[in-house]
């Protein structure tokens, strides 16, 4: 897409938001929800099925296999945790759900000020939240297993250094069978790629202090940077150059959660 514009991305500890043009990414599925809304252009999604989705706003459920191309869309882009508040908000299936004109519209105008340079981490936070407002629900939250949700409190305290299953199973008091089961039931993701995606958070939050890929990389658990950048792009569909250089995006900035 001929633009000059350039998007930015504001990164909240596991919550992204972006703006860019012409994105453009492989094959992928990720444990995040994504929220896609079009400025300028639609995209498409091409799914696992083949099945081709042209639109100007739409919600991808976690992990879904699709493949987006924005490559003539100008487009805000949000990631946030299935099990965060916020999507606790958000109705849902285990489809996409398209966006109604009148509050794509509205998530339009608040997004526009992503391909400008006033933008805080305090602005940013506050765009992002309405426009998660903007698509709330009364939604009755989802409960989790009480014995994963101590899984998951043990991994966040333990990790980057390394968590094992067996230690998962024993504070849960289940075998490791039964907790890869009831993990996947729960989280909808096998507990290694919940564990590779607790890693990447971890290295982005290390880059926000001021580390290259290199040195985030190993410090979040990855034998290198090419490893980062593999799974970075096996979850995400892109490289994490993409959003760290200059050629793309006309700011970056790792907020504080």
């Amino acid at each position: 897409m001929d633009s000059k514009r350039k998007g930015s991305l504001f990164y909240f500890g596991e919550r992204i938001l972006l703006g860019t043009v012409g994105i453009v990414t492989e094959p992928h599925s990720h444990y995040a929800v994504s929220i896609l809304v079009s400025l300028r252009g639609s995209f498409h999604l091409y799914t696992k099925s083949d099945v081709v989705i042209e639109s100007d706003g739409i919600i991808i459920p976690p992990n879904y296999y699709h493949r987006l191309d924005g490559s003539n869309s100008e487009m805000v882009i949000i990631q946030l945790d299935p099990k965060s508040d916020e999507y606790k908000r958000i109705e849902m299936d285990l489809s996409p759900k398209t966006i109604e004109p009148e509050i794509r519209s509205k998530i339009q105008k608040l997004a526009d000020p992503l391909f400008g340079e006033t933008l805080t981490c305090e602005s940013a936070r506050s765009i992002y939240n309405q426009i998660l407002s903007l698509l709330g629900s009364k939604t009755v939250p989802k409960k989790f297993d009480e014995r994963i949700e101590i899984a998951i409190q043990k991994i966040k305290e333990e990790i980057p250094s390394p968590v094992t299953l067996a230690e998962l199973s024993e504070i849960s008091g289940i075998s490791t069978d039964r907790f890869m089961h009831l993990f996947k039931d729960n989280m909808g993701i096998p507990l290694r790629q919940y564990l590779l995606w607790q890693r990447l958070h971890i290295a982005a939050k290390l880059l926000q202090g001021g580390e290259n890929l290199t040195t985030a990389s190993h410090a979040a658990g990855f034998s290198d940077q090419a490893h980062l950048s593999r799974t970075f792009k096996k979850m995400f569909g892109v490289k994490p150059s993409l959003f760290l250089g200059s050629q793309s995006l006309g700011k970056v900035c790792f907020c504080e959660n």
